[in-house]
């Protein structure tokens, strides 16, 4: 049996991990082929380590709640790497000031006390998001917008200023389109069960992991990545080979599938995963699933650009007492947030050293990575002057861009999904694994290639993972 799996960043190395892990020893032999288009392995997971920085392209961490990303730690021998978050509190732009949002809140549990505490809220804001214990659930079953949802439980003030931010910021979207079944499937069904947030995160706390929400490694993300893909044994990896074709092929009963390559070469197959955004793979297979690549076509993105700056301590006023803030939709500011690296995570910067890392570009604000590399820094360093109070010039800045790197999980996502894998379910062994589809975090990544590892395999799949 061959497999082919197409983009090598953590999804398609996982796959490989996985489909290698899973042959049984006298189950007949398994080739795998694993083709990335860059030069470079890991995607979004990209770490720079320079003149005493730890510089993060992409993500920084990764949700520990969920068990795929530490069990993968420990099976790679990694687990010891894994570092907590010092510095654990966050911050909320509001009219141009910098507000702590209470421990609490940052589950969206309205404890009383964090509510009142809560800054840049009225009265009549913190009152109304007080009264969510005793707001009826929704009766009505099927999607609805996340921002209806937070202004139901919370009422308009709170959730604009607070929730949004919280939940919609991590995905670059806009609240008002995006899927509150698919992003906070746990949050509906707290609603459901208990009729209450306050009440379900209530009940549900003490069965709550101990120890930190977060976790990275000692030596930046792409660690993970250089232990995963040195882990694999019987992989062939072809690295700066671009993929240009996929066409299905009967052979009596079954199917074979001929991956076509831009150099010319073409790889039959078995089975296929790609792990790449919705809109490449809808490329591939529009000639023979017309239906699937519609609706693929159908999934959102939104480009991002992470600008990280270096300064010397004396240079930033600030205690960066925190890991950083967040910037609701309502604010004029020019960025989606900050990271306090420096202060968030251990031996980002040398002594006497911060480092920051800014965030741009959401949904609806397609000019934000319109300016040039300097340009971006200038922008990034005069909307962090006032707040933080910056004096001179970076040391150093770095300046990655993400070109439509953020799926948005749009109302009615899930039902896309079942859509694409009725579409799909004339080809067996095709499968669609990546951020584009159920969880943009590294431990969804995970899960989504162990299940298609499985699913490959012939094994039982869970209902959950990913689309086929």
């Amino acid at each position: 049996m061959r497999v082919v799996i197409v983009g090598g960043g953590i999804a398609g190395l996982s796959a490989a991990y996985f489909l290698e892990r899973a042959m049984a020893p006298g189950g007949g032999p398994v080739e795998i082929f694993l083709v990335e288009r860059a030069s470079r392995l890991g995607g979004k997971i990209l770490t720079l380590r320079e003149e005493g920085f730890i510089v993060e392209g992409g993500p920084d961490s990764f949700l520990r709640a969920k068990p795929e990303g530490m069990a993968l730690l420990r099976a790679l021998g990694l687990e010891s790497e894994a570092v907590a978050p010092r510095a654990r509190a966050v911050y909320v732009l509001r009219r141009g000031r910098l507000h702590p949002i209470p421990e609490a809140l940052l589950a969206l549990r309205p404890d009383p006390q964090a509510v009142l505490r809560a800054g840049g809220l009225s009265w009549r804001g913190r009152l109304r998001a007080l009264l969510e214990p005793w707001v009826p659930p929704r009766r009505e079953d099927g999607d609805e917008p996340l921002a209806a949802f937070l202004r139901r439980r919370f009422g308009r003030a709170f959730a604009e200023a607070i929730a949004e931010p919280l939940t919609a910021g991590v995905h670059a979207g806009d609240p008002e389109r995006l899927s509150a079944q698919a992003l906070y499937p746990h949050l509906l069904a707290l609603e459901r069960r208990f009729g209450s947030l306050a009440r379900g995160l209530r009940a549900a706390r003490p069965a709550a992991p101990s120890g930190p929400a977060f976790v990275s490694l000692r030596a930046g993300m792409e660690a993970l990545v250089d232990r995963l893909s040195a882990s694999l044994r019987r992989t062939r990896i072809l690295a700066g080979r671009a993929v240009i074709g996929l066409a299905p092929r009967r052979e009596g009963r079954a199917f074979r599938y001929l991956v076509a390559m831009a150099d010319g070469e073409t790889l039959e197959a078995d089975g296929v995963m790609l792990a790449v955004p919705a809109f490449e793979a809808a490329r591939w297979l529009a000639p023979f699933a017309p239906e699937a690549a519609a609706r693929l076509r159908e999934i959102p993105f939104v480009s991002t650009a992470v600008i990280t700056l270096a300064f010397r301590r004396e240079q930033v006023a600030h205690p960066l007492n925190g890991s950083g803030f967040l910037v609701p939709r309502a604010e004029a500011f020019p960025l989606t947030g900050c990271t306090w690296t420096s202060s968030k995570w251990p031996g980002r910067a040398s002594e006497g050293r911060v480092l920051l890392r800014a965030f741009v570009g959401r949904a609806g604000d397609a000019d934000a990575l319109a300016r040039e590399d300097p340009e971006l820094i200038r922008m990034a360093v005069e909307a962090l002057r006032p707040l933080l109070g910056l004096q001179g010039s970076p040391l150093r800045a770095w300046v990655h861009r993400w070109p439509e790197g953020m799926p948005q999980y749009t109302v009615g996502h899930l039902e896309r999904l079942a859509a694409i894998e009725v579409a799909l379910r004339p080809f067996p062994r095709l499968c669609l694994i990546g951020a584009s589809y159920r969880g943009v975090g590294i431990p969804d990544l995970i899960r989504q290639a162990r299940e298609a590892a499985r699913l490959l395999l012939g094994e039982e799949t869970d209902p959950s993972g990913p689309p086929r």
